[in-house]
């Protein structure tokens, strides 16, 4: 007779069974690192500086270490009230020169109606030019807000044409990278003989760093910011060589 074992005796030698009894649970693979959370620009990161004045001289730091580090940042938060504060900071510079400017032509203007005193339009128009001048510097934030504005949406609009645009990176962030960007360039203009380069070195810059944070080719970020220009000379070409011509149409 055949022996059979218990289910609580050792199997005989030489009986092996088909499977162990516990198998260990498969390695899984490690899940992917998760990607460093960006922190906003320096004037906006309120966690990484302390004050007012420390975010402000790490804009600077950025801008002069690592440029293009600003246009990867700026994504990192949303709004304009920002980047319009910090466009109106670096114009006090400006807005001082333009008010001297208005201040010296107004006085120009009175001093050359001295000899018309007699006649009551001049009197009118010294009187009145001072509240011009004095409501156009105190427009001039509003212009500003108005200048980032339009120059970061047809900077958007333009590198959409030249189909550049990324997705999920919209027309609020292409202004705000504006507002930062023109902010240092305007204060670089101001720079005598060198400021218009300055300017124009600005605007390839720009391109570029739009080109970085919507993931496109370079060139194209260059085209968008330099085709108003563009386009504006083309219209001023076309006004100096049409006015003449009218003109001399109406003669005959």
């Amino acid at each position: 007779m055949s022996e059979i074992t218990g289910p609580n005796e050792a199997l005989p030698p030489g009986i092996q069974l088909d499977e162990p009894p516990w198998l260990p649970p498969p390695a899984l693979d490690p899940p992917p690192p998760a990607a460093p959370s960006l922190r906003p620009v320096p004037f906006e990161d309120t966690e990484g500086f302390s004050g007012f004045w420390p975010r402000v001289g790490g804009m600077f730091q950025l801008v002069f270490s690592h440029p293009m580090e600003l246009f990867d940042r700026v994504p990192a938060t949303e709004g304009l009230g920002a980047p319009w504060r910090f466009l109106l900071l670096l114009s006090i510079p400006v807005f001082l020169i333009m008010a001297l400017v208005f201040f010296f032509v107004g006085m120009g203007i009175m001093f050359a109606t001295l000899d018309q005193v007699g006649k009551g339009d001049h009197k009118a128009l010294a009187a009145v030019m001072p509240l011009i001048f004095g409501a156009i510097v105190l427009l001039m934030p509003l212009f500003s807000f108005l200048g980032m504005v339009i120059g970061g949406a047809l900077n958007h609009f333009f590198l959409w044409m030249w189909g550049g645009l990324r997705p999920g990176v919209g027309a609020g962030q292409s202004i705000r990278a504006y507002g930062y960007a023109s902010a240092f360039i305007q204060i670089g203009g101001l720079i005598p003989y060198l400021g218009i380069l300055i300017q124009l070195a600005g605007l390839v810059v720009i391109g570029m760093g739009l080109a970085r944070m919507h993931r496109t080719d370079t060139w194209r970020g260059i085209c968008a910011v330099l085709t108003p220009i563009f386009l504006c000379c083309c219209c001023g070409l076309l006004a100096i060589i049409s006015i003449p011509a009218l003109i001399a149409l109406g003669h005959h």
